[in-house]
């Protein structure tokens, strides 16, 4: 997917309190490259947020009755972003005022929110802030 079409689908779908779309952004750029129907071979992550089985169930018990989402929905875009977004927000509240850490490793998250620091600054060249945590 493009840039633009994962702008508009953060901005339709996320569910989140806390993370900006420009979060979003980033971090669907660092775990998919934008590709909605990308699966880890070693895990159940997938799609754009690379959602796992654990992830989906966690939302599912967490969220108010008519909120559902299956695992197997999570190549479908909107509801990746939607079902990801309100994880993230249901792990930084579960962390209690703690930074939250998430990805693979030392870092991670810090290089998702300065690539969302330069997303915000420059918008109008979004890949290249993108290429900085992700080529």
């Amino acid at each position: 997917m493009t840039y633009d079409e994962i702008k508009k689908l953060v901005s339709e779908n996320n569910k989140s309190t806390d993370f900006s779309n420009e979060f979003v952004i980033c971090l669907i750029w660092k775990e998919s490259g934008f590709d909605p129907l990308v699966k880890n071979t070693a895990s159940s992550a997938t799609g754009l947020m690379q959602m796992t089985k654990g992830a989906v169930d966690m939302v599912n018990k967490c969220t108010p009755p008519g909120i559902h989402f299956e695992h197997d929905e999570m190549t479908d875009a909107a509801k990746n972003i939607q079902c990801g977004t309100l994880y993230l927000d249901i792990a930084k509240n579960s962390m209690a005022g703690v930074d939250i850490s998430f990805g693979t490793g030392k870092g991670y998250s810090k290089s998702i929110k300065a690539c969302e620091s330069c997303l915000r600054s420059d918008s109008a060249h979004p890949m290249t802030a993108l290429h900085k945590i992700h080529k």
